[in-house]
């Protein structure tokens, strides 16, 4: 029997009509009121070209990394969309394996990513995580293997994994090869444009990154670089309205305004989301959606660690080495998503220096967050959560 969800979003789809677009149905979805004025002329998929891959995607892809529902990936396809991103740490592997079997019959419909991390492995121990990622997507390659999370600018231009990578991209396993960033982005973003060697960036990105991370990821695309941005929503999903439009969508339409992000990958977990994240292509930023944005944004100063976003204000505080901001990220995972395996898998990855059993007894920390987060308060919970 199908999950009321489900029926609720089938008969939003079907009451709205379908339009087709290259082999792929769209629902013309106008939740929340949504006019059809917002939207452009062609209710379809709304692509964009994928840097110089020659690949043209929807600018709205799927970010599959909290979706355990083989249903709610097939519908994301059903709707049109043709890009799709997932990892080789995401829940153990299941997670490219429920992309996989839902995939497999329409495999050269739609793009798939994936990413393996590489710090503190050698060139044998990367590739075996590569192959066995295709192994579970049921995939003789992907269309983008990146490098997973570096820390770093330093860490992309490693000569013995960029050899992995480069062998990879030789032998089929994929197309083209990126990095993807959460920290120290503008960074490592520019390092990869300078390398001459990566061919795609996948960053945090949202209405509260910094100006440099505008900036680098411009560049990048001038450079012919794939730019795909993640975070998209920053705090993730909402159901405060602004006007029309949900907070999460005028996020979304946010970063899309941007000409140089080929798509975006807002994760979805539910068939609400998926409806509003596909409603949001074509749509135009308006004056309103950038004023109420903004007074949203202003809200959230002193409750969100804008970590994820590009802001590195808080590192190298901390006299024990500490990177608060990744506790911050990962207490993300499990407040913001709801999800404490993925807090805890994202928490054993972090170096030792930057675990919370470093922090001494300082009764108040020491780090200082520019936005005004309370950072006491994020030692007291990490230490609760993963202590």
């Amino acid at each position: 029997m199908e999950r009321p969800s489900r029926r609720k979003f089938l008969k939003r789809t079907a009451a709205a009509g379908m339009a087709t677009g290259a082999g792929l149905a769209l629902p013309v979805l106008f939740p929340g009121g949504i006019s059809a004025q917002e939207k452009t002329k062609d209710a379809g998929p709304v692509y964009r070209e994928l840097g110089s891959t020659g690949y043209k995607v929807t600018e709205v892809g799927f970010g599959v990394m909290n979706t355990r529902d083989p249903e709610l990936i097939q519908a994301g396809f059903d709707a049109g969309i043709n890009y799709f991103d997932t990892a080789h740490g995401y829940m153990g592997g299941v997670n490219e394996e429920v992309l996989g079997r839902v995939l497999k019959s329409n495999r050269s419909k739609v793009y798939v990513s994936t990413k393996v991390h590489c710090a503190g492995r050698g060139a044998k121990e990367i590739r075996e995580m590569m192959e066995t990622s295709l192994k579970r997507l049921q995939m003789d390659h992907v269309e983008i293997m990146f490098m997973h999370m570096p820390d770093r600018a330093d860490e992309i231009m490693v000569k013995e994994h960029m050899n992995v990578f480069e062998q990879a991209r030789k032998d089929g396993l994929c197309k083209f090869i990126g990095v993807s960033t959460h920290v120290n982005q503008a960074e490592t973003v520019n390092a990869a444009v300078d390398s001459k060697f990566w061919e795609a960036v996948l960053v945090g990105y949202n209405y509260q990154s910094p100006k440099k991370v505008t900036a680098a990821m411009e560049r990048a695309r001038k450079s012919g670089l794939a730019v795909i941005a993640m975070k998209t929503q920053a705090k993730g999903y909402s159901n405060h309205k602004m006007g029309n439009i949900s907070k999460q969508q005028a996020a979304l339409k946010w970063v899309l305004q941007h000409t140089f992000v080929d798509t975006t990958i807002p994760g979805v977990t539910s068939f609400e989301q998926l409806a509003e994240d596909v409603a949001v292509m074509g749509m135009k930023m308006s004056f309103f959606d950038r004023r109420d944005l903004h007074r949203h944004a202003e809200n959230l100063d002193g409750a969100y660690c804008r970590g994820v976003a590009g802001c590195t204000g808080c590192q190298n505080q901390c006299p024990f080495g500490v990177q608060v901001c990744e506790l911050n990220r990962c207490l993300g995972y499990a407040y913001g998503y709801g999800d404490l395996r993925l807090a805890r898998e994202n928490y054993d990855r972090l170096p030792a220096s930057s675990r919370v059993d470093r922090c001494g007894d300082c009764g108040e920390c020491q780090v200082r967050c520019v936005n005004g987060l309370n950072l006491t308060d994020t030692v007291h919970r990490a230490r609760e959560l993963f202590a």
